[in-house]
Parts: C-alpha cells; structure tokens; sequence
C-alpha cells in the first residue's frame, strides 16, 4: 500500500511559467474591466494570448479562484498539525493580508467618481466588467443582465457553453453567475455570498449559503461546490441568454477605475406588435413566403415585402403598428415564368425598384415611391439581379447579377456581373455600365460620400471593390488561399473618415471572417454555419472618428458576436458574446441605423441588445397569442435533417427566410418569416 501511494502521488505538477502567470493576469484584468491595463499588458508581453496551448483549459475567475484556495491553504496549514487534526485558533492575526483585510475598504461617494468621459471612441462613462465561471472564459453575465422568466413552450435542443451542453443552471448555479467574483463582498480574498437587489433575476440565499463565514470559510467547515460540478448539473433546460461584455476603456490618467451600471428590466415587447398575414396567391393554394421584408425610407408606416412570386407594399397606420385597417398592395405580380429577385429603396424614399427574371432576360421595375405608379422599366441582359443598392444621392442603381447565362449548369454561366444605371438617364435610353469577373458573387454591399463611394461583392474565394466614379470599374481584387476551402458568402463595407474603405466578409461554411483591406483572416470565428454578417452604423461625426470598426456576426451554433477591429494592434477582437443556445439560433441579424441597438430573430423570439452600453439585453419579443408559425417551420426543418439539430456542427436544413429590418428612426423592427410579418414597435 506504501509503494502504491508513493507511486500515485509521485507526479509533481509543471513549475508555473512566466506565460501562464501572464495570461491569469490578462485574464483577470479583463473579467474585471481594466480592459486598457490588458490590453497594454499584451502589447509588451508580445504574445497572442488566446492561441496559448494551455488557454482554452482555464477556466473564468481563474486567478481569483486559484488565489482564494491558496488562501485557504495558508490559513489551514497554520491550524492544523501533520496529522490533519486542529491545532490552533484561527485569528485575524494570522490573515495573509494582516487583521486589518477583515474590515471593507472605504468606499467613495458618488460625487467623488470621475465623470470624466474615456479619451477613447466610447462617449459613455468606463463601466466595469464581469463574467461568470465559464471555460475559457468566453461567456459571461453583467450581474443584473439575466432574462426575466420567458414564456412559450420549451424546446428540447439546449443551449452550449464552448461545445458543452448545459440545461438551467440550478440555484446554486445562478448564484455563481450572478454574483461575480469581483463585485461581491470579500473579507481576506473570500467571497461573501450576498443577493443583488438590483438585479431582475437576483435570488435569495438559499439554506445552504445562509450560514455565517469566517475569513471566506463557512462555520460548519463545508467545502465549496467546485465550479464543474456547477457546469456539471446544466443539462436539458430551455436556452439562456449570456454576455460577454465588451472591453470597456477604464484606464484614466493612469488609475483604472469599474464603475457598475445596472441595466434596467428587459422589456416585453408582445403588447407593443402586430403580425400580418400575407394575402393568398390568385392561382394555387401554396402559401407565399418571404425573402425580404425593407421599410420605405423617410416613411414609418410603409413597408415592403418580396417573395419569390411577389412584390408589395403593406399601408400601415402612423402612429400604430397595430392597425387593422392597414392593407397589402402588390406592385409585381408572378405571371408566366417570371419571378421576382430583388428590391431596393432609393435613399429618399422617392423610387423604388424591383428586378424580375424570367427564362430570356431581367427586367429593373422603377416606380413612384408616393404613387406607386411604374416610371421606368430598365432591361438587364443577365438571366437575374438578385442584389441591388442604390447610391446615397440616388443617382445611381447598382446590381449583382450572379450568373451570365441562364443555364447555370454549363461552362458559359461561370462569372458574374456588377450593373450601374445611371438615375440622370433614365428618361432616355439607358447604357448599362457592366463589370464581369470570373467567379459567382454571392453577396454586394456599398458604401458612399456625396458622389464618390465604392461597391464590393465577394464570391466563391475572392472579394471585389469596384471604384464608382468617373466610370464603374475593378479598384481592387483579393483573393483568399483555395486550399482553405473558404467560400465568401457574406461581405460588408463602409468608409471611415469618410475616405478609407473598410471592408469584412465572412464564409458561412467554415465560419470565417477576413479582412482583405488588412488581410486578416479570423478562422473558427464560429462552430456552426454563420447566418449573418453586419456592421456597426455609426454617425459620421469627429466625435466617432474612431480607429475602432465593430462588426456583428451571428451562427448556427447559438452564439452572436460582436467583433472590433483595432487599427493600433492590426487586429480583430471578439468583444462580446451572447449565447442564445443551439435550441433558438439566430437566424438574422440587424443593427438599428443610429447604431445603438443589434437586433436577432429566430425562428419565433426577436432580442434585443444594447450596442451602446455592454450589449445589455433590453427587449424581447415572442407571440404570446399563438398566432406566429415560427415554431411549426422550425420544427419542419428539423424535420427535414431527421430531427437533428445544430448541435456538434448539424445544421438544420433552413426552408423559409428569415429578414430583419429596422424602420429609419430605429423605433420599429419588422420580422418577416414564411407568410408572416411581425411589426415591432420599440420607444427606447
């Protein structure tokens, strides 16, 4: 018996490395909101901290966690003889940190904190971060940003946290996360276990907590629940909503400071809604269904829908988007062949086109944005445009036709197009500016100042920026290793400063992110499909002449994330993470125009988060009447993959379209999916 427990406890554990000391460090900073200390700590320490071999095995809180059960180890050994058995009084006295870290620090007043904004692009007070016990520290929860009881049924998918699946904490467990390891009472480096009253979700203690502690050790001497066994007992319940906030800059005049800002209780937004049904198709008894729902801008109570076979506008009453008066009117209809592939607002409001297909050519339908009569129809000699965007003065139109013949399936329907009609010359006969490349474009976005701007598009492995003035044309090509298999889906941009053009695009397949301008690739930005790529508007103003660009993505595995380009650093941060769980991914994604609010849908709940301040859940919407289909239709994708989810990289086989638009006040969400419109109303 001696040899064999000489034998099993023969191991010495590997001395600590400078680089493990480190990243405890940087981690801590982090979790604590001294994002600005951290983020200096890793510039002179020089090294990628999150691709460290030994990074994904620590957990959150692990240098406070570690530091507590040395604590507790000290004070054991000066109580206790060799063989285990009490030998002496713990008094404070014998404290690591000496009898006076028994009482609590003094706490400034109100008046005495700075007020001082952050000298970087934040314009809001430095707020102090938190997290919760979480592997490798990825997913966290500001104290008082937890989901007040959701309604609705249960799903049986549930939600993950880093690929493992958990159910609803207990609560024990909810204590955990609610009361970080920062922001309670400590008394010598022990956590006291106290309910934040101002927390929606804080709870009272329960019996086994109740009981009163010494120096962080409570008086019946129980040993504290390990945070796996925690992780342990999360199995099988409905999906939770988790944040990861934000690094909030901290760092003044050379004092890093947290100030604690309690969001306010999520909002309930099923009383403030309205869900539409489209009209029945003349011919046939198949329901319609959506693929784009885009408000009429400068108008709150005009909103377009399309389908593959229709194209309308629904009349909606000012002032409430509950209006039973309010009406459909188609503006193109499915007759023949034809089918309807894209719509876009001009900027004003003034026009509207709508670009159809059939098996011979592509039509651009303009119409009157108030009378809603047909003013132009302009002829695409491609078989279809199935992205268009307007220029910002409206005097141009740009397309994205995909394919250059109309059977995809020979070798002449290789390459794609980019389209400019000129809006001066609609009166007339009209020259199409045409732009081929080789490969399939799969996406298009645009960005403009004034007459000047740039169009990109990306396709199969390469994105495109296409120069608009004096004449469309290629300004630049990238094109990303083949080898990656790495297929662009999505692509964003935007110009900072006015001039500089800042381009990001993402592959849903392999969930990566790149940034061609910077080529800077982010590989395993997601562990599922991505669903949705969006950058942050932000004002063109002095005060947000920001190096800092943040961008959202959303994916199959349950999580969205919010994503900051740093130019000092030439680097690409994950900011914040919010997990909605594999059960309800999120399936579109849209940021409010002014910037301040990111909005997800699923297939039947729409959240909303506070791009502003630390990505705080504000609101959330659910059909509380059973009148919305989204359960059904997930239910029949579910179905269609015999049941799996997206769970350990499955994907649901998606059939209806899922489109988020906000109005351009930000003050209303529309949600369109399969034959329904959900209209949002949200008065921040």
């Amino acid at each position: 018996m001696e040899a064999d427990n000489a034998s099993t406890f023969s191991a010495k554990p590997p001395p600590l490395s400078s680089d493990q000391l480190n990243y405890l460090i940087w981690r801590y900073l982090q979790e604590s909101g001294y994002a600005d200390a951290a983020v200096k700590l890793q510039r002179d320490w020089r090294v990628d901290a999150e691709s460290l071999p030994f990074a994904k095995c620590v957990k959150g809180h692990a240098l406070v966690s570690l530091v507590q059960k040395g604590l507790r180890y000290h004070h054991l050994s000066l109580t206790i003889d060799e063989n285990g058995r009490p030998s002496k009084q713990l008094n404070p006295s014998m404290f690591f940190f000496g009898p006076e870290s028994e009482k609590p620090p003094l706490e400034l007043p109100e008046e005495a904190l700075p007020s001082t904004p952050s000298p970087h692009d934040s314009l809001i007070a430095p707020q102090k971060q938190i997290r919760d016990p979480a592997a490798n520290g990825l997913v966290s929860l500001p104290v008082a940003s937890q989901l007040a009881p959701k309604r609705g049924r249960k799903t049986a998918a549930s939600s993950e946290r880093n690929g493992s699946a958990t159910r609803k904490p207990s609560a024990s467990a909810n204590r955990a996360a609610n009361t970080s390891a920062m922001d309670v009472d400590m008394v010598n480096g022990h956590t006291l276990p106290i309910s934040d009253a101002r927390s929606p979700t804080a709870t009272d203690l329960g019996p086994d907590d109740a009981g009163p502690f010494m120096n962080g050790i409570k008086a019946d001497e129980r040993m504290d629940v390990d945070e796996d066994s925690l992780v342990a007992d999360q199995h099988n319940h409905e999906p939770q909503i988790e944040v990861v906030p934000p690094p909030a800059h901290t760092l003044l005049i050379g004092e890093s400071r947290g100030v604690q800002v309690t969001p306010a209780k999520v909002v309930n937004l099923a009383q403030s809604s309205a869900i539409f049904n489209l009209p029945p198709p003349a011919v046939g008894d198949v329901p319609r269904s959506l693929t784009r729902v885009t408000w009429q801008p400068s108008a709150g109570n005009a909103l377009t829908a399309m389908g593959d076979d229709f194209c309308g506008i629904w009349d909606i009453t000012l002032g409430s988007p509950t209006s039973s008066t309010s009406r459909f009117q188609e503006l193109v209809d499915s007759t023949g062949q034809k089918l309807i592939s894209a719509v876009a607002w001009e900027p004003h409001g003034d026009m509207i086109a709508i670009a159809t297909y059939t098996n011979l050519s592509g039509h651009i339908f303009v119409f009157d944005g108030q009378e809603l009569c047909m003013v132009e129809d302009l002829t695409a000699s491609q078989r279809a445009v199935t992205g268009m965007i307007w220029q910002a003065q409206g005097s141009s139109l740009f397309g994205l036709a995909p394919y250059d013949s109309d059977d995809i399936s020979t070798t002449k329907a290789a390459g794609s197009s980019i389209i400019q009609w000129h809006h001066r010359n609609l009166p007339a006969e009209v020259e199409l500016s045409t732009v081929r490349v080789p490969e399939t474009l799969m996406d298009m976005d645009g960005a403009f100042l004034d007459e000047n701007g740039i169009v990109c598009a990306a396709g199969q492995n390469s994105v495109y920026s296409f120069r608009i003035s004096p004449a469309l044309g290629i300004e630049q090509k990238w094109t990303s290793d083949p080898t990656a298999n790495d297929q662009w889906t999505f692509v964003r941009c935007t110009l900072r400063w006015g001039t500089s053009p800042f381009l990001v695009a993402a592959s849903a397949e392999t969930g990566t992110l790149w940034m061609p301008t910077q080529n800077l690739f982010k590989r395993g930005a997601h562990e599922a499909h991505i669903t949705g790529l969006e950058l942050r508007p932000r004002p063109a103003t002095p005060l947000n002449a920001s190096s800092r660009q943040e961008f959202a993505t959303s994916s199959m595995d349950g999580t969205i994330k919010v994503w900051r380009y740093d130019d000092d650093s030439d680097s690409i941060t994950s900011v914040c993470k919010l997990i909605v769980g594999h059960g309800s991914p999120i399936m579109a994604l849209s940021y409010s125009p002014d910037g301040f609010c990111l909005a997800g849908a699923s297939y039947d709940t729409v959240r909303i988060w506070n791009s502003e301040h630390d990505h705080n859940h504000m609101a959330t919407w659910k059909d509380e009447q059973n009148l919305w289909h989204g359960s059904k239709l997930k239910d029949d994708d579910m179905m269609s993959t015999g049941g799996r989810s997206s769970v350990n990289g499955d994907a649901y086989q998606v059939t209806a379209d899922h489109t988020l638009a906000w109005d351009g006040d930000s003050k209303k969400l529309a949600f369109g999916l399969g034959s329904q419109v959900a209209i949002i109303n949200f008065e921040r």
